[in-house]
This record gives C-alpha cells, sequence and structure tokens, in this order.
C-alpha cells in the first residue's frame, strides 16, 4: 500500500454531507414520536428542577453540544515502561481444592 500523500482526493467512505444511514433512521424515527415542541417542553422542566444535580447534567450536556466536549488530559508518565504480566505460573489444568 502506498504511502498517505497529502492533499489527494478522497477515495472510498460517504461522499461529503451525506448522514450515516443509521443515525438517519434513529433521527426520523425520533421526530416522529418526538415533536420538537414536546423536546422543548421536556428540555424546561429539567433545567427548572430543584435537583441541582439535574440543572448542572443538563448545563454540561448543553454546552458540549453546543461549543463541543473539553479535551480530557491523558494523566500518567510518558515515558513509563508498558506493564508486564507473567502468567506462567498458573496451572494449566484445574486441581480441586481440599476441603
Amino acid at each position: 500500500m502506498a504511502a498517505f500523500e497529502k492533499g489527494h482526493e478522497k477515495l472510498g467512505g460517504r461522499k461529503k454531507g451525506v448522514r450515516n444511514k443509521a443515525s438517519a433512521s434513529v433521527k426520523d424515527l425520533l421526530a416522529k414520536v418526538y415533536s420538537e415542541d414536546d423536546f422543548i417542553e421536556d428540555f424546561e422542566l429539567l433545567r427548572k428542577s430543584k435537583d441541582d444535580r439535574i440543572r448542572l447534567e443538563i448545563l454540561k450536556l448543553a454546552l458540549s453540544y453546543q461549543y463541543g466536549k473539553p479535551v480530557q488530559p491523558v494523566v500518567g508518565e510518558e515515558l513509563a515502561p508498558p506493564i508486564k504480566i507473567d502468567i506462567s505460573a498458573i496451572p494449566s489444568h484445574r486441581v480441586p481444592a481440599k476441603t
């Protein structure tokens, strides 16, 4: 296989702007069952909830859709070696426990 060449035309996959078929069918179904007015009414009820946790979750969800989710930092040492687990001492056959 040839290396990726920057600037070449798109090969394969969906055409630009075409929605995923599964996503499109789910969105169409929801549009039939759950109207925009119902959605706005339910959103307002949740936004005005007395429970602070519900209001916080609604705010986080709305902000993530409006501005995108924040980047999650990777925590840990960059040069740490991979963890190796030695399983050679585990018997390959079952030994019944003595009672």
